[in-house]
């Protein structure tokens, strides 16, 4: 998992869309308008509770109501944690 992209894209973040990324146990729902950094959102929280926790890529359920969010998010991870963001279900 790249810790340099993923403290690059964390520092970015305003304090609510940290607290998502930081809150690992327990469902979280981001609601926001296009273009404010989702799928940015889901993608590091996905990434922290695998650095954080002992949780497997397959246990992780990630939903978006797009095929261009799926595509998005996917690629997203690729670049956090490499081929195992294909385990991400």
């Amino acid at each position: 998992m790249s810790d340099a992209e993923l403290i690059k894209l964390y520092t970015n973040l305003n304090p609510e869309q940290k607290e998502a990324v930081d809150t690992i146990e327990g469902p979280v729902m981001v609601i926001a308008g296009p273009g404010t950094g989702k799928t940015t959102i889901l993608t590091l929280r996905i990434a922290q509770i695998l650095r954080k926790t002992d949780t497997p890529p397959s246990g992780i359920l990630a939903i978006t109501y797009t095929e261009a969010g799926v595509k998005a998010m996917r690629q997203k991870l690729r670049v956090l944690m490499g081929s195992r963001a294909d385990e991400v279900n």
